[in-house]
């Protein structure tokens, strides 16, 4: 798609900046097929392109205050710029930085391709539709237990392996694909020995038991600790 023809088409979700990024990534090939919107939420906007996702956050209109209470708690991160650009792009080289690491470690997270700007490049989960949320299936799924299993199994990897503590860990940041989850959106993750670390593995392992307890599998707090080996 020729640089006119993405401001045709996308001039009034997208910023110059962001239109600029889009083509940029098109000329190397990353973007290979026309973009469309997956979904929209209040920071960022989610697009296809082929067999790769485009996550795009938003500079204008938004609130960053937020990411800065995160990226303040990451000791990886020495400074950043206070601005509202300066922060959205050192959230997404943290996010792409968190996934690859992930990635590297063997854990069930879409594949990081490249980043730009406030611009990150992934695999596409799914076929002609993405996958779903795990909250959006949840009380379908046939073996429950199994797949809850899976998820502790996935959150162990993520805190002895990779060495980091997920931060907003729900069934609203797994996708599930045929019969595999998929861990998703973790550009608040930070380093398990960060002194918020112990904050936020507390507020991970309350979703895991509400996901267990939806899951039908009734652990106390002790019991998931040691199943994920973290006493």
């Amino acid at each position: 798609m020729k640089y006119r023809e993405i401001w045709k088409v996308y001039s009034k979700v997208f910023d110059l900046t962001t239109l600029n990024v889009l083509e940029e990534l098109k000329e190397d090939k990353f973007i290979l097929e026309d973009l469309s919107i997956v979904s929209e939420g209040k920071e960022a906007v989610v697009c296809r392109s082929g067999d790769k996702a485009i996550k795009i956050y938003k500079i204008m209109n938004i609130s960053y205050k937020r990411q800065i209470k995160y990226l303040e708690a990451d000791p990886r991160i020495r400074s950043f710029p206070k601005t509202q650009v300066g922060v959205i792009y050192t959230w997404v080289k943290k996010e792409f930085k968190n996934l690859r690491k992930m990635f590297k470690s063997l854990i069930s997270v879409p594949a990081p391709y490249v980043y730009k700007k406030n611009v990150l490049v992934m695999e596409f989960i799914g076929d002609e539709e993405p996958a779903p949320l795990l909250h959006e299936v949840i009380d379908k799924l046939e073996d429950k237990e199994k797949v809850f299993f899976d998820i502790v199994e996935e959150y162990r990897k993520i805190y002895h392996k990779a060495r980091l503590v997920h931060g907003d860990f729900s069934e609203y940041n797994l996708l599930y694909y045929k019969g595999k989850i998929y861990v998703i959106d973790v550009s608040q993750s930070i380093p398990n020995y960060s002194p918020a670390a112990s904050e936020y593995l507390e507020k991970d392992i309350e979703n895991l038991l509400f996901i267990g307890n939806r899951l039908g599998v009734k652990l106390d707090k002790l019991e998931l600790k040691r199943m994920l080996n973290i006493l």
